[in-house]
């Protein structure tokens, strides 16, 4: 796997040689492919992607979750990088507590579908090939959005659930501190109890210091307008330069 992989990096290396820019979505991404490409004379520039706001676009209820109690709330492509195995653990050492999960359909929620039925963990909900009406649903009826990641070039389902004002629980790794700033909490420890303390503080802190409004303001920073601009300021800049 070595060998392949270094291959697979010389090839990626000699392909960037003699382009005028390389563009990044973070800064944990642009400092991976220095790190991984090295030597890398190519200069690389950020530009952070723009999330979808949907909190103003309709919505569509689950019917399975119109009467749930207040859940917690993860939605990504759920691959096991998502560290659904913590989500999961948290869930069973949390059984008054709803969870929904939510994602696309694949071998790998066929798994999580079946290890919920094998530990009885009906107060969680997995909720695949949601429409953007019923994920818009979900994030506006969420008590707090989890995503405790193990890695990540960027992290959108964060910003989409930070634009609705929701108290977001991430992990440290990779971009997510990047993207989360100070209005996200943080996971530091995956085990269910220090996962559980985490969660109860940040949203008891959230409702009483009414941070909904500063949590939607950081989120609407990282949209599609301004990553447009960026990347046309960018484009011009190297024409100007190849026309000298």
């Amino acid at each position: 796997r070595g060998a392949k992989r270094e291959q697979y990096r010389s090839r990626l290396r000699r392909r960037l040689q003699g382009r005028d820019q390389i563009v990044a979505i973070s800064h944990y991404a642009a400092r991976d492919i220095e790190r991984q490409l090295a030597p890398l004379s190519t200069p690389i520039e950020v530009i952070p992607n723009g999330v979808a706001d949907l909190s103003a676009a309709p919505r569509e209820p689950i019917a399975a979750l119109a009467d749930a109690p207040p859940f917690l709330l993860h939605v990504s492509r759920m691959a096991p990088s998502k560290n659904i195995a913590a989500l999961i653990e948290l869930a069973a050492a949390w059984p008054e507590q709803r969870f929904v999960f939510a994602g696309g359909s694949s071998p790998y929620t066929a798994e999580v579908q079946r290890e919920l039925a094998q530990r009885d963990l009906h107060h969680v909900s997995l909720q695949l090939d949601v429409s953007e009406a019923q994920k818009a649903w979900l994030y506006a009826q969420c008590r707090g959005f989890l995503f405790p990641s193990l890695a990540e070039g960027f992290g959108l389902p964060p910003l989409e659930a930070m634009c609705f004002g929701k108290p977001v629980f991430l992990s440290r790794l990779t971009s997510l501190p990047e993207v989360g700033g100070t209005a996200a909490n943080y996971f530091d420890d995956f085990t269910p109890k220090a996962m559980r303390a985490v969660i109860e503080a940040g949203v008891a802190a959230h409702g009483r210091e009414q941070r909904a409004a500063t949590v939607a303001a950081h989120a609407r920073q990282f949209n599609w307008p301004r990553c447009a601009d960026r990347y046309v300021a960018l484009y011009l800049r190297l024409l100007a330069n190849h026309g000298r």
